[in-house]
């Protein structure tokens, strides 16, 4: 059996080989062409509008001179600084108000309360437990 086997791969081998290496590479007029047909195929897919990818070829917008974009900027210049210095709901305060300090013995005194309740909870079992059965009663 492991004779025969030899045999057939031996033979599926060379069939193989000989497969591979009775292909010729492209010429030079054969990969321009098919960079060709890519290229028009590329061209149609942008001409043809697809819902959900936007305008491919958006309309082109008329030329603006520099001096008339100049003008523009001037012009938004005093309202953009207006509102950027006054406040809007929503953006956060700008500056927010100081939290009291608490001090250090009560900040540990909670601590020590915190730790305390998870250590009477631990041992009455009212914390389950995340080991190999997480998720299962």
């Amino acid at each position: 059996m492991s004779k025969r086997m030899l045999v057939l791969g031996i033979a599926a081998l060379q069939l193989l080989s000989l497969a591979a290496t009775a292909q010729t590479p492209p010429t030079a007029e054969e990969k321009a062409a098919a960079r060709a047909h890519r290229r028009e195929q590329g061209a149609e897919a942008a001409r043809d509008f697809q819902p959900g990818e936007g305008n491919p070829i958006p309309d082109a917008r008329p030329r603006v001179s520099k001096a008339d974009r100049a003008a523009a900027r001037v012009a938004r210049r005093p309202e953009g600084a207006e509102a950027a210095r006054e406040f809007k709901p929503g953006e956060g305060d700008p500056e927010p108000e100081a939290r009291a300090r608490v001090p250090r013995a009560e900040r540990m005194a909670a601590n020590a309360a915190r730790r305390a309740e998870m250590r009477r909870a631990n041992k009455a079992g009212e914390i389950p437990s995340y080991g190999d059965n997480y998720g299962g009663k």
